[in-house]
């Protein structure tokens, strides 16, 4: 039996599949249609605060190194460094401090957050980055991931390697349809998640794009970003 609060870990089969990309469409709906208003997707960031925001978060990610073990280092020790003891003990201190009823959630990257894209291609998971989503779950946080990606056949293979390992999901945004500004639309999905009840407890990725607009996570982890190569 499932505690209260907890979210059954997700199984593979086709059944499963089938569940997980038609939550994802539906959610996707709510994500295109349901944001905060002041978020418009088709605003140009010439100018804006938006602008603004954008160059900030990309400028405190971490380059990427270009070379395979390197990089993996680099994302453990991004993981490592969190909070001064680790990602996952931030997470076991939160947990333990959660309010009545509060519900939390962990947002994930995919692209070289989730999935090797720039080495091993989207059928290459990141081993760090599965560790902890399995140990995000089992500490009772809902795993959500946020992707700059079109819901399509890409997206589809990448669930397809989730569900074949076991990584838990209980939803994925792709890229609304119409969004143009990448920026407002991961925040506008972000925004779809916390609309459901869910306190954005972390965000784990490696673009800044993901870290810019509201709402914000309470704690964030930014893995080596490919656009500043080291």
């Amino acid at each position: 039996m499932t505690p209260p609060g907890r979210t059954p870990r997700l199984r593979p089969g086709r059944r499963l599949h089938a569940a997980l990309a038609l939550m994802a469409c539906a959610l996707l709906t709510a994500c295109a249609v349901d944001g905060p208003a002041d978020l418009d997707l088709a605003r140009p960031l010439t100018g804006s605060p938006e602008q603004s925001s954008a160059r900030i978060a990309d400028d405190r990610m971490p380059p990427a190194p270009q070379d395979e073990r390197a990089w993996l280092r680099a994302v453990d020790h991004a993981y490592s460094s969190t909070g001064g003891h680790g990602a996952e003990a931030w997470l076991r201190h939160r947990m333990a401090h959660r309010g009545p009823g509060e519900r939390l959630a962990v947002v994930m990257g995919i692209d070289d957050v989730m999935v090797q894209t720039h080495f091993g291609g989207i059928g290459a998971l990141v081993p760090r980055s599965v560790r902890f989503v399995r140990a995000a779950h089992d500490l009772g946080y809902s795993i959500f991931y946020v992707t700059g990606r079109r819901y399509g056949d890409s997206l589809l293979r990448i669930e397809a390697r989730f569900d074949q390992e076991n990584v838990p999901a209980n939803a994925v945004y792709a890229r609304p349809v119409g969004a143009t500004n990448e920026q407002s639309a991961k925040a506008q999905c972000r925004a779809a998640i916390q609309a459901q009840g869910y306190t954005l407890a972390m965000s784990v990725a490696a673009d800044g794009a993901s870290f810019s607009g509201a709402p914000r996570p309470e704690k964030e982890v930014r893995l080596p970003d490919f656009a500043k190569p080291a």
